[in-house]
């Protein structure tokens, strides 16, 4: 059984702001830009995840690379 989430877009456009492009776990700029708009690539991840009891808040949210983000769920720690 998979559950969804509805997310506060704010809340992504919010992080995504914030991090100004630099992935707030490894510290490296983003990997690439969005071929839709030229923004850097970045993914929100929750720190304590939605589906363990986290909320959808800017506090609780970091913009990520797509590396660090994959670690976060499935890997060792860095």
């Amino acid at each position: 059984l998979m559950r969804a989430f509805d997310r506060n877009q704010l809340v992504v456009r919010e992080v995504l702001d914030r991090a100004k492009g630099i992935c707030e776990e490894c510290g490296q700029p983003a990997p690439f830009l969005r071929a839709s708009d030229g923004t850097p690539y970045l993914e929100v991840h929750h720190r304590v995840m939605l589906s363990r009891g986290g909320l959808d808040t800017i506090e609780n949210a970091i913009a990520v690379c797509p590396n660090c983000h994959r670690r976060l769920h499935h890997g060792a720690p860095a």
